[in-house]
């Protein structure tokens, strides 16, 4: 387990270290105080220093140590700590010291997230929220337990909340800045860019950007040290193996994972892609040497500081990273995170609908037709003119309605509560959801940027836990850093949202790296049939786990409709029954918490 705490440069802080075990100390202020503790492998950790200035960058970044310390000594401050992050690429918690201030933050995506909380008197921050919970003794929070019984994901800003009482998650995108007496505040330091590049500008861009990611991964690697890459079949994988292939990776090592789903066309656009890349390494999962979905049910998780939906496909990843390990592979290029940065919400129609009605009726068609929508619902969308706080008011309101699909235009998916859940919890989240429609602002003003960006920091969490949950090999996101996702945002959503075409901005950034073929695929794989087959395989361990609920013994569900929902699945609460099992099991294994240390 990889963790690191950021302390105030004052006496108070110095007892931090004998309170957690296994810190070891990583970088003092000036002053000789600790700075920075916990374990960090030393490949993933440059300290340098400038005088009283300390610059910690902690993760993956290709600078080497002269152009680093030139950034340090870039720091305007110490009172707002101004920093170029613009100028170092790759994906990094940064950490500053500069005569007893301190600023921490990681990235604008949420890959690389900051939690704070109070610990005799001065802020203390963190990459991980169960650390600060083990300094304080925080609790469990429950209201916090019961938003994960929402069917669908949570709305900003629940979904970065932390599960633990009195542990506070710094928002994407925001720094925290810590004075010499302990006492903290959030200054933002990233905003998204203005839509407004077409896809011809904006195609370079991210080009350049994606190329950068990916050869400062293939640069942080030692001479002769294999690369992995995941060759999926899925256009943003197979993109990430040319583009690793083209900068000189010294050994490139393939992964494909052939499941069972008979509408599963990966592999066959895995097999053509392999023909273009004839050095690199192929490694093929054939089906049937598969574990099944929730095959690792039984054993014990790593130890992550949320419930993670690896949970379910745990057992093949293991697999993966035993074959990978035969190779002595470390490092894995993954496309997560492509399908939120690369597309577009539909929602930007309700956005141009005023600019250019014609452009938004074109476009109508061709999403209506795709993905079928009513008309009447699709019109009732775009008529919608409701703003976000109003919007999580009224949903306040409809937490137990019936859960009708509509198209996804307004600011968030039908906030609704999972059958299984109790009187208690559809009031705990009430509570939350009015609480937050009282002073929540939305990401960005259009409705499409919102759900951007709210999709972004949603997946960043599910891939931040992954990554927690599988130390080995280490899963580098190359479409979440910041230089990518700024470049593909600056793109106007109606080109990378088009019905006509599918991952249009990818594909034009991109040609002439990756062959033409690959890059006009049109479907997108799933794997339903193997999520089915893992359920009841595995039916009699589920049902255990929900004999035991300790969800039912903080009185947040009904086990006897969760059994149900087991038993006879079905799509419509299927994402919530996932999110259940995923909860139970986190919560099953969760070390116990110590005493609280005079929080």
């Amino acid at each position: 387990m990889h963790w690191f705490v950021v302390l105030p440069d004052c006496v108070a802080a110095q007892a931090v270290p004998r309170m957690l075990s296994g810190a070891a100390l990583l970088a003092s202020h000036a002053s000789g105080r600790p700075w920075l503790i916990g374990r960090i492998p030393a490949e993933q950790r440059t300290v340098l220093t400038a005088g009283d200035q300390r610059l910690a960058v902690l993760g993956q970044s290709p600078g080497t140590a002269g152009h680093l310390m030139r950034l340090a000594q870039r720091v305007r401050g110490p009172r707002g700590l101004s920093f170029p992050t613009d100028a170092l690429p790759g994906s990094a918690h940064l950490v500053l010291s500069v005569n007893g201030h301190v600023r921490a933050q990681g990235t604008a995506s949420g890959l690389r997230r900051v939690y704070r909380t109070t610990w005799q008197g001065v802020t203390v921050a963190a990459d991980r929220a169960d650390v600060l919970a083990e300094l304080t003794g925080a609790e469990l929070d429950d209201r916090w337990l019961a938003t994960t019984l929402l069917t669908s994901e949570l709305p900003h800003p629940l979904n970065v909340r932390s599960p633990w009482r009195r542990i506070e998650a710094v928002p994407p995108g925001s720094a925290l800045l810590i004075t010499p007496d302990g006492r903290a505040r959030l200054h933002r330091w990233w905003q998204p860019p203005a839509p407004v590049r077409s896809l011809a500008e904006g195609a370079p861009a991210v080009r350049e950007a994606l190329s950068a990611a990916v050869s400062a991964r293939v640069n942080t690697l030692g001479a002769g040290q294999p690369l992995g890459c995941d060759l999926s079949g899925g256009l943003d994988s197979t993109s990430l193996c040319f583009l690793a292939h083209r900068f000189g990776a010294a050994r490139l090592v393939t992964m494909t994972v052939q499941l069972r789903d008979p509408s599963n066309d990966d592999v066959l656009w895995a097999d053509r892609a392999a023909l273009s890349l004839p050095l690199a390494t192929r490694l093929v999962l054939h089906s049937q040497a598969l574990p099944a979905q929730y095959a690792a049910l039984e054993q014990a998780p790593s130890v992550t500081d949320a419930p993670s939906l690896l949970l379910r496909s745990r057992a093949v990843l293991d697999v993966c990273a035993q074959r990978y390990a035969c190779h002595r592979v470390t490092v894995h290029l993954a496309g997560h995170g492509g399908d939120e940065v690369l597309q577009a919400p539909p929602s930007y129609l309700r956005d141009l609908l005023r600019r250019d009605p014609l452009l938004v009726l074109r476009h109508s068609r061709g999403h209506r037709a795709h993905y079928r929508w009513p008309l009447s619902r699709m019109l009732h969308g775009l008529a919608d003119r409701r703003s976000y706080a109003r919007w999580l008011a009224d949903e306040t309101h409809l937490l137990q309605a019936p859960d009708t699909a509509s198209p996804p235009l307004g600011w968030g998916p039908p906030l609704r509560m999972a059958p299984w859940a109790t009187p208690r919890a559809v009031k705990a989240v009430a509570f939350l959801l009015e609480e937050a429609a009282h002073r929540a602002e939305p990401l960005a003003p259009e409705r499409s940027r919102h759900q951007a960006l709210h999709r972004i920091h949603t997946a960043s969490q599910l891939y931040r836990l992954m990554r927690q949950d599988l130390a080995e090999p280490w899963i580098a996101l190359p479409y979440l850093d910041d230089h990518v996702l700024e470049a593909c945002l600056a793109v106007r959503p109606d080109e990378r949202g088009t019905p006509w075409r599918y991952k249009p901005l990818l594909a034009a950034a991109l040609d002439g790296i990756v062959p033409t073929a690959l890059l006009n695929r049109t479907t997108k794989a799933g794997s339903g049939s193997d999520f089915y087959r893992g359920l009841r395989q595995h039916r009699r361990q589920l049902l255990d786990l929900v004999d035991q609920s300790q969800l039912a013994q903080r009185g947040l569900i009904d086990p006897v409709p969760l059994r149900a929902a087991l038993l006879t699945p079905c799509s419509r609460t299927v994402q919530a029954l996932e999110n259940a099992l995923a909860v139970e099991h986190w919560l099953a294994y969760l070390p116990p918490r110590p005493c609280p240390t005079h929080a």
